[in-house]
């Protein structure tokens, strides 16, 4: 297993992107980015509705488990969402 280097950006919007490092490349997906921005939003709102339910840092350990493809994405999509909160 290669070692991931993690360097932090910001875009236009202030949304966190994480870019991983992996063997020399970059790895980022926009789009799988924003899908688990929405996932995570959906979860908040149906914490909303339904009262107890997973919370963010069981969320991100799930998806985590679902795609170990994107963790970054799905790191920086989690940090995204709670600077929107957090404000």
């Amino acid at each position: 297993m290669s070692c991931i280097c993690h360097s932090r950006h910001l875009s236009k919007e202030g949304k966190m992107f994480f870019y991983a490092k992996n063997e020399g490349v970059y790895h980022m997906n926009p789009h799988v980015i924003e899908y688990y921005e929405n996932l995570f939003k959906y979860e908040i709102m149906q914490m909303q509705f339904d009262g107890a339910r997973k919370t963010l840092n069981e969320l991100v350990e799930q998806f985590f488990g679902q795609d170990e493809a994107h963790h970054s994405d799905i790191y920086t999509a989690y940090c995204n969402v709670r600077k929107e909160i957090i404000g």
